[in-house]
C-alpha cells in the first residue's frame, strides 16, 4: 500500500503528539513493507531525503500577496492557507510519479485544503487528535475573527474526510459539540509506542532522590499552574521533594518562576527546555513519578512514555487520559485543577514506595498489553483497507 501522511510537525522539529504519532506510524508501515510518505514543513528550503524508510518532503510555505493590515488581522488562517498551499502542490507532485492509495494528517491546520477544494481522492483519512480551535479556547486566546476564520476552515477539513479515526470518545464527543455536527460510529484507534525503546530501569537515580517530572509545553491547558500550586503544599510536608519542568514556555513560565520564588526551597524547582525525545527517556527512568495535570489532554504521549518506563503516573481525570489510566491500578487520576487533589495523590505515592512499585510494574503491563506498535499499526491498515473497498 502507498501512505502518504501530511504532519507539519516530523522529528527533529516537534511541538505536540501529531508529530510523535506520524513518526512512529509511518516508521512501523515501513518496517510492514508498504511504502510511506510525509510532507512536512522545511524552514528556509524544500528537502526530500529518507528517514528509517520513509520518505520526507520538507516543503517551505508559500507568500500570498496580501495587504499588511489586513494579514496583521487574520495572520493566523493566512499562515494555514499557505502552508497548505505548498502542502498541496507537493501532494500534486507526487501523484504524478506514485499511485498513493491514502491520505491521513489531523483535523488541525488543513494542511491539504487547496489540493482537496475540489477533488475526494485519494482518500482523506483524519485522525482527531484535537481541534486547533478547541485548544485556543483552553488556553483563553481572545476569539477574534482569526479564531472563527480558522474554525470554519477546521470543520470544512472535517466535513472532507472519506473517514475520520477517533483517539478516544472524549475527543470524538468534544469536536462534535465543537462544530455542532454529527460523528457517530467511527473507528477509536490509540498511539503507537515504541515499548523496546521506553522502558524501565531499575537504576533509579544516584541519590534516590524524590523527583516529580512534568514534560510538556509551559501553558495553561497543560495545567502547569496546578502543579506549582500543588508542589507548595508538597514541600510543606516533604521538603526534599523536586520538580522538574521540561518543555518550552508558551506563556506561562513567568507566573511559574514567580510561584517557585516564593516557596521555602525555590532551589528544587528545575526548569529545563525542549529536549530530543530520545534524550527523555533517561529523564523519565530517573523520575519517582510522573505528572500530566492538564485541563485537557487528548492522548498525550508523555502518559504512555512515562507508564512505558515503569513510571506511576498522577493525571488529570479527563480526556482520553480516563482511558489510559485506571484509577488506583496502574496510576491515579485526580481532578483538574485541583491542586489540592494533586498534592495529596503526589504526597502520598512519594512517601509510598512499595505503591510506586505496584502502579509502575501495572502501568509497563497495560502499555504492552493495549499499545504494542505492530497491533495498533494493524489496526489502523484495517481501516485504510476498508475505506479502499468502498472506493
Amino acid at each position: 500500500m502507498n501512505i502518504l501522511f501530511l504532519s507539519k510537525d516530523y522529528p527533529p522539529h516537534l511541538i505536540g503528539g501529531v508529530g510523535v504519532y506520524i513518526s512512529e506510524i509511518s516508521k512501523l508501515l515501513a518496517r510492514m513493507g508498504h511504502n510511506v510518505y510525509v510532507i512536512t514543513k522545511g524552514e528556509d528550503v524544500s528537502l526530500e531525503y529518507t528517514d528509517n524508510g520513509v520518505h520526507i518532503y520538507r516543503v517551505k510555505p508559500k507568500r500570498l500577496k496580501i495587504w499588511d493590515n489586513l494579514r496583521t488581522k487574520i495572520g493566523g488562517i493566512l499562515e494555514r492557507l499557505e502552508y497548505s498551499l505548498a502542502v498541496s502542490e507537493k501532494i500534486a507532485e507526487l501523484l504524478k510519479y506514485f499511485s498513493i492509495d491514502i491520505v491521513e494528517t489531523c483535523e488541525a491546520r488543513a494542511e491539504g485544503f487547496w489540493y482537496y477544494l475540489f477533488r475526494k481522492n485519494p482518500p482523506l483519512i483524519i485522525k482527531l487528535h484535537t481541534p486547533e480551535t478547541v485548544a485556543f479556547k483552553l488556553d483563553h486566546t481572545p476569539q477574534t475573527l482569526d479564531y472563527y476564520l480558522i474554525k470554519l476552515l477546521e470543520e470544512f477539513w472535517l466535513n472532507k474526510a472519506a473517514q475520520k479515526i477517533g483517539l478516544s470518545e472524549e475527543v470524538v464527543k468534544l469536536t462534535a459539540r465543537h462544530f455542532s455536527m454529527k460523528i457517530k460510529n467511527i473507528p477509536l484507534v490509540p498511539n503507537p509506542i515504541d515499548i523496546e525503546l521506553f522502558k524501565p530501569s531499575y537504576v533509579g537515580n544516584d541519590k534516590d532522590e524524590l523527583i516529580i517530572l512534568y514534560v510538556g509545553r509551559l501553558e495553561f491547558r497543560k495545567g502547569v499552574h496546578t502543579l506549582i500550586r500543588a508542589f507548595c503544599y508538597v514541600q510543606e510536608q516533604l521538603p526534599e521533594a523536586k520538580l522538574t519542568f521540561i518543555g518550552a514556555d508558551c506563556g506561562m513560565k513567568s507566573y511559574l518562576l514567580n510561584k517557585t520564588c516564593q516557596l521555602e526551597h525555590p532551589e528544587n524547582v528545575t526548569f529545563m527546555e525542549h529536549i530530543p525525545r530520545n534524550n527523555l527517556i533517561e529523564y523519565y527512568q530517573k523520575s519517582t513519578i510522573c505528572v500530566v495535570p492538564s485541563i485537557w489532554e487528548n492522548y498525550p504521549y508523555v502518559c504512555l512514555e512515562a507508564m512505558a518506563c515503569g513510571k506511576p503516573v498522577i493525571a488529570s481525570d479527563i480526556g482520553g487520559l480516563k482511558t489510559i489510566i485506571t484509577n488506583r491500578v496502574n496510576g491515579f487520576l485526580v481532578p483538574p485543577g485541583s491542586s489540592k487533589s494533586l498534592s495529596e495523590a503526589i504526597v502520598l505515592l512519594l512517601e509510598d514506595k512499595r505503591l510506586r512499585q505496584t502502579l509502575g510494574s501495572n502501568a509497563r503491563k497495560s502499555i504492552e498489553q493495549n499499545y504494542a506498535p505492530e497491533k495498533i499499526a494493524q489496526k489502523t491498515l484495517n481501516i485504510y483497507q476498508d475505506i479502499l473497498k468502498k472506493k
